[in-house]
């Protein structure tokens, strides 16, 4: 049974503030269309993050990363989850991949070109069409690292 695409990015966006929330973290959803993040999280010294959400019920993510941040001026979150769910027997498996903006453009960048090695800027002016994806294989490094978030919340560089 497929989750309505809908219900299923909502449903991703909760599930991560969730996950947040259990590591000590306030974890906020943040609604409308116009939005320019999914969640806010914010550590004990009041350090925020904001992260962007992508949920999928198949192999791939689509992230739209290098069509929607198109140079590295451009505000961009500073943490990606992707949210991966299946249905099995009466129940779901999830899985989170915890990746930051640089550590998801360049993943993206390698899904795009293989071996070329290139820039941010060079693989942003090669994907001026399209939508960017990348899948569960490229990504599977980067599993359950919640830390990486609660670190950056809870431990400022100065």
């Amino acid at each position: 049974m497929l989750i309505e695409k809908y219900n299923l990015n909502l449903a991703g966006e909760y599930r991560v503030a969730a996950e947040l929330l259990l590591r000590g973290l306030y974890a906020a959803v943040t609604f409308g269309n116009m939005k320019g993040a999914d969640i806010l999280a914010v550590g004990t010294n009041r350090r925020s993050a904001v992260i962007e959400v992508k949920a999928s019920q198949k192999k791939n993510f689509v992230t739209g990363l290098y069509q929607k941040y198109r140079t590295q001026e451009i505000q961009s979150p500073n943490f990606w989850v992707l949210y991966s769910v299946s249905n099995v027997d009466h129940g779901f498996k999830e899985r989170f991949f915890v990746l930051t903006h640089q550590e998801m453009a360049e993943v993206q960048g390698e899904r795009n070109f293989p071996g070329e090695g290139l820039t941010y800027l060079q693989v942003a002016d090669r994907v001026k069409t399209g939508v960017d994806n990348v899948r569960i294989s490229d990504v599977e490094r980067f599993e359950g690292l919640w830390d990486k978030i609660v670190h950056y919340c809870n431990f400022p560089t100065t």
